[in-house]
């Protein structure tokens, strides 16, 4: 059980400021605080562990006044493969702010671009638009240890079996208003790093913090086939309320418990980055010198 001190009174004004659209660009529609954790502590049956964390966290919380309750457990929920693209040697996708991600399982394949940026207008001003009917964008702040903001503006699409991804220029093929890779679009895709990733999550574990909930995921990553967990992520969604906004009181309880988990030593991976840093610190040479 971890007992912390609150000291985040300027970081929630900022989220609540954060919070507020500016008029005449796409509004964040949540917020997704994110924490890696050990990923030894995931070898041996992951959902136990998984629940066993869930068991620590509701006792380091009660620890620290949070006047809410988490309920339900973790159980199995995706299995799939994840793949992220960029060019070698120049990684042209991550040095334009942007990520690539494939994602497959057993009901197909799917895509997605995704740009961030601290400045929210900046992102939400970023077309990411995609070419399918069945495309789904969103404007997301996701908020990393220890207070980072990310504004993530993406989409989702499907993609068909027959796509292939090999060079920048498909990028433009799947995103026709994505401009920004026009000069190098002959550059080579390829997965980052060399690595498929066989990603497993869990979820069914809830907050309520008030209007609004929050969701948990739990993350397994092994990789190119180990049986042995590479990285593990706690998660948690909070999506605006009705109005469109964050409250006051659902802000400071998702900053609160934002804060318990990564006082959660036992647990917590240090340095903690995101995943999507690791996948190219995976192998440092990708991206050249």
């Amino acid at each position: 059980m971890t007992k912390i001190r609150w000291h985040h009174a300027g970081t929630v004004a900022l989220l609540c400021a954060s919070s507020v659209a500016h008029a005449g660009t796409p509004s964040v529609g949540s917020r997704e605080y994110k924490v890696l954790l050990n990923p030894a502590s995931f070898a041996s049956q992951p959902a136990d562990a998984a629940n066993r964390f869930l068991t620590d966290l509701q006792a380091s919380l009660a620890a620290n006044g949070f006047d809410r309750t988490v309920t339900g457990s973790f159980a199995a929920d995706n299995d799939r493969t994840v793949l992220y693209y960029d060019s070698p040697g120049t990684c042209a996708v991550k040095q334009a702010g942007y990520s690539m991600r494939e994602r497959d399982d057993s009901s197909g394949r799917n895509i997605e671009l995704k740009f961030g940026s601290p400045n929210q207008t900046t992102s939400a001003n970023t077309d990411v638009s995609g070419s399918s009917s069945k495309a789904k964008s969103k404007l997301e702040d996701d908020i990393t240890p220890p207070s980072n903001q990310t504004y993530s503006h993406s989409t989702n699409e499907p993609l068909s079996d027959s796509k292939n991804i090999n060079h920048l220029s498909d990028i433009k093929d799947l995103f026709p208003t994505t401009h920004v890779f026009d000069s190098v679009s002959t550059q080579t895709l390829v997965p980052v790093s060399g690595l498929s990733i066989h990603e497993v999550t869990y979820d069914g574990a809830v907050s309520d913090l008030g209007q609004e909930n929050a969701d948990f995921t739990m993350t397994v990553w092994y990789a190119n086939g180990s049986t042995t967990p590479a990285l593990a992520e706690i998660s948690f969604e909070v999506d605006v309320n009705s109005d469109g906004i964050f409250t006051d009181k659902v802000t400071s309880r998702s900053q609160l418990m934002f804060s318990v988990i990564q006082g959660m030593t036992n647990w917590v991976q240090s340095p903690s980055s995101t995943k999507t840093a690791w996948v190219y610190k995976y192998l440092p040479t990708f991206c050249g010198q």
